[in-house]
């Protein structure tokens, strides 16, 4: 074999390889663009609450909006951290009105469900974090507007049949705010 053949046997599979990872690059399916950070906190604040995302996707968001949240200043972190609770319960309620009639039973068993895992996750808190948490939620003005905007959502959207399924789910999220353990 020449060293011209040799040489052609090498290029031509080393170019081959670069000429597929440079269309695997130009042509592939543009990804979203990144949120800005409070938007994504946010983003990944209501994915955490969603009841149908999956559990272990749950707390993957969970986690990476702690992780991205505490480069913040607290009141910041604080006004963006109750605007996602309080918007995920309120967003659930209004969810829950639009459902048809069919489909509502098994949603407000898998709210109730979810209620529960959230405040057994909850009681394993220390007491403190639980006091801080509360208080985080319902002793600043945002996180009072927010809460009494979810009142008015189940009192004013949803519908007598809504709020008697959604019942049990309701006194566990009572609970969790009134009793820290």
């Amino acid at each position: 074999m020449t060293t011209r053949k040799k040489t052609v046997l090498i290029i031509l599979p080393s170019a081959a390889v670069l000429l597929a990872i440079a269309a695997y690059f130009c042509f592939r399916a543009p990804a979203e663009p990144p949120l800005p950070p409070e938007q994504q906190i946010r983003h990944d604040f209501r994915k955490a609450f969603d009841p149908e995302e999956s559990t272990l996707d749950r707390l993957y968001s969970l986690r990476r909006s702690f992780k991205e949240v505490r480069g913040l200043p607290a009141d910041r972190r604080h006004r963006i951290m109750v605007e996602a609770l309080a918007g995920a319960m309120d967003s659930t309620l209004q969810d829950f009105a639009q459902l048809p009639q069919d489909q509502k039973q098994e949603r407000a068993e898998l709210l109730r469900k979810d209620a529960e895992r959230t405040l057994a996750y909850f009681r394993k808190l220390p007491q403190e974090k639980q006091r801080k948490a509360v208080a985080v939620l319902m002793n600043t003005e945002e996180g009072r507007a927010k809460f009494n905007q979810a009142v008015n959502t189940t009192t004013n959207i949803l519908s007598p049949g809504d709020r008697e399924l959604l019942g049990p789910t309701i006194k566990i999220w009572k609970n969790m705010l009134e009793n820290t353990r």
